[in-house]
């Protein structure tokens, strides 16, 4: 009974060796079917499961295999939530860069509207405030004498007569 345990296992050993290079399985699990064939087998051969470990390979019975199968399992969906923390992660910084370029474009416009708004202010103090101010220097013209069609509006008007 042994002979058939250990032959399957040195076959497991030297065909999953040659995948050590490549993204293989870090452990091939060996059933053996029939509890009293397993126990037969370790007694026979104490060393047989630390061979067999030592080579990446599990042997399970009936009554691992089951506790084998639930920690891969969970060691799986542990990795799947690792690569998700890691998706989440790498989303989240590029959500908060993406967030600081938005607040210096705000910030830019701000600056632009400020910008603007001084301009606004400078070009109607040419037009309508001080001493010389375009309003004043075109109603001067049309008092004495222009032929116009057009009037300035009355509440530019009425601005350059306050000061």
């Amino acid at each position: 009974i042994i002979k058939p345990v250990i032959e399957h296992n040195k076959n497991l050993v030297s065909k999953y060796e040659a995948l050590d290079k490549l993204d293989s399985p870090d452990y091939v699990i060996m059933f053996i079917p029939i509890e009293a064939t397993f126990a037969l087998a370790i007694k026979e051969d104490p060393e047989l499961w630390s061979f067999a470990w030592d080579k990446k390979i599990v042997i399970a019975s009936p009554g691992t295999l089951l506790a084998i199968l639930k920690t891969v399992s969970s060691l799986w969906i542990q990795e799947k939530q690792n690569k998700n923390v890691e998706e989440i992660a790498r989303l989240g910084g590029a959500l908060y860069d993406k967030f600081v370029g938005f607040i210096e474009d705000l910030e830019s416009v701000g600056n632009a509207i400020a910008k603007a708004d001084q301009l606004h202010d400078n070009a109607m103090n040419k037009l309508s405030e001080g001493k010389g101010n375009l309003i004043s220097r075109t109603e001067k013209i049309k008092e004495l004498g222009a032929k116009t069609k057009k009037n300035i509006p009355e509440n530019l008007l009425s601005k350059e007569k306050l000061i």
